[in-house]
């Protein structure tokens, strides 16, 4: 199983940012890029990569301690930017530096090392060998700004790929601040991700 962690923004905060970013398809080398699915976009906290099924228990019973010790957050989805030639994301604002303390306790309590500091943001399109006119489209995000959300839920994710974009679903998820396992689980056979329990 391909594994993530995430927080995810409630539906009215992906319906604003999918208006948002609707006329960036229209700018020029825009038909070069390969955009993100709405129905996947979330903030990664850490990623896991490939996972035994039989190591989600243990994992599940760490990030439920992790969601139990952290309060819920207040963001918003704003701005844009690059990294280099490759991805265009938009950015995170609110309580930014209470996420980074849980993207960094999550990735403590999984003994997961990245070199790469933590950057709160929601990938937009990627660009396979590097593409001109991202940071056109990230300067027409300067201005979006979406409604503020409450962050109350981590997810574990998994992570499908194959033909065509990506396939997330939510393995399962905790609420933060409250004690005990979380009350949502991937169905047998399920695909269909509960955008709402972001909030």
């Amino acid at each position: 199983m391909r594994l993530f962690v995430a927080v995810n923004p409630p539906t009215r905060a992906i319906e604003e940012l999918a208006a948002a970013t609707a006329p960036l398809r229209e700018l020029p080398g825009a038909d070069r890029l390969r955009w993100s699915e709405t129905a996947g976009w979330h903030l990664t906290l850490a990623f896991l990569g490939d996972v035994p099924a039989d190591d989600v228990p243990r994992l599940s019973e760490k990030l439920a301690a992790v969601a139990a010790g952290h309060p819920g957050l207040r963001l918003r989805l704003a701005g844009g930017g690059t990294f280099g030639d490759r991805v265009l994301w938009c950015g995170v604002k609110g309580g930014t530096s209470a996420l980074r303390r849980l993207a960094d306790a999550v990735r403590d309590a999984l003994d997961i090392t990245d070199d790469h500091p933590f950057h709160p943001h929601l990938t937009l399109a990627r660009a396979r060998y590097g593409a001109s006119g991202l940071r056109a489209m990230a300067d027409a995000m300067d201005h979006f700004r979406g409604t503020e959300w409450e962050a109350g839920r981590i997810h574990l994710m998994r992570s499908e790929t194959g033909f065509g974009p990506a396939r997330y679903t939510v393995v399962e998820s905790w609420r933060t601040g409250k004690p005990g396992r979380g009350g949502l689980r991937e169905a047998e056979g399920g695909h269909q991700r509960d955008r709402d329990a972001g909030r």
